[in-house]
């Protein structure tokens, strides 16, 4: 696995409060803003996990994020109905060493003058949020606070009995339980009527890794580095990639009130952008707590 996916940086680098984008900065930029309509799908990014720590908000409520980095994501090709039969855009990811690629590859990295990738995947989007090639995305495309779709493998475990793999709650610690069955799965079959062991029945066995997706809320981004914070765990082990995407379903329904950009963040010439930012504030103080009694309080609900 690549050892240093991301670009290490010292806690003394000054981040700037401001961001501003020149006209060199806009030529990648060859498209406009659109009108989301109900079949609108946006495309999403590429990021490796960097790790895990905790943030606090401006009311002092302690958050467990997970840090990922987008290194140098850039669309790579379009997939069009008309060529391909689907409508995708086919992101890149990182950067490998140029004699570890294959030929075909290393051609299409010098046409696109993108240079070399360490990971190639696949979104699909709509017609209407296809993104030129050579295109990159940063984590601006999200919006902190916008619940996310994170895809990634998870960590190969080894090995594991039924109450480590299926949380099983085992036998009785005493009470005449045989020796070395305190964590015996139990009864897999019927005794006496059919006599064989269903499919897919819940034993001990080989953990991970296994395709995960999890529903994480962006807490922070950092536009500097290219960092995006998310709420919670996600799959995968440190360095390893991850797909995020927005949300759909029930979820979607929550990022109806913030303000997403339509097919991705277009910044406007000479204008200041903060470099952190962090999801809304909650009105509410979450340690204003009443005076009367919790059972009380309870009960009137």
């Amino acid at each position: 696995m690549f050892k240093k996916p991301y670009k290490s940086y010292s806690y003394l680098d000054s981040v700037p409060e401001t961001q501003y984008y020149n006209e060199e900065d806009l030529k990648s930029f060859s498209i406009s803003q659109i009108k989301p309509i109900w079949n609108t799908r946006r495309c999403g990014v590429l990021a490796y996990k960097v790790g895990c720590m905790s943030l606090w908000d401006d009311w002092g409520v302690r958050h467990s994020v997970t840090v990922c980095h987008v290194d140098r994501c850039v669309v790579l090709e379009k997939r069009t109905i008309e060529k391909h039969g689907y409508e995708a855009l086919q992101l890149g990811l990182g950067y490998r060493n140029i004699n570890r690629q294959t030929k075909p590859n290393i051609g299409r990295f010098i046409k696109l003058g993108t240079g070399s990738k360490n990971h190639i995947a696949e979104f699909k989007c709509s017609s209407d949020c296809l993104l030129p090639e050579g295109h990159y995305l940063s984590v601006r495309h999200f919006t902190p606070g916008q619940w996310v779709f994170v895809s990634g493998w998870s960590k190969a475990k080894g090995f594991k009995g039924a109450m480590r793999r299926w949380s099983f709650g085992g036998q009785n610690q005493s009470h005449g339980t045989e020796c070395k069955a305190h964590s015996a799965p139990g009864s897999i079959s019927q005794g006496k009527s059919v006599h064989i062991v269903w499919r897919n029945t819940k034993m001990g066995g080989h953990v991970g890794p296994d395709p995960r997706v999890t529903n994480c809320r962006v807490f922070r981004i950092d536009a500097h580095r290219n960092l995006i914070f998310l709420k919670g765990a996600i799959p995968g082990e440190i360095g390893s990639v991850v797909k995020i995407r927005d949300a759909l379903g029930i979820s979607a329904r929550k990022n109806r009130g913030l303000h997403i950009h339509y097919p991705t963040f277009l910044p406007i010439l000479n204008h200041p952008y903060p470099v952190t930012l962090q999801e809304p504030i909650k009105e509410r103080d979450p340690f204003l707590f009443t005076e009367e009694a919790m059972q009380d309080y309870k009960s009137k609900k």
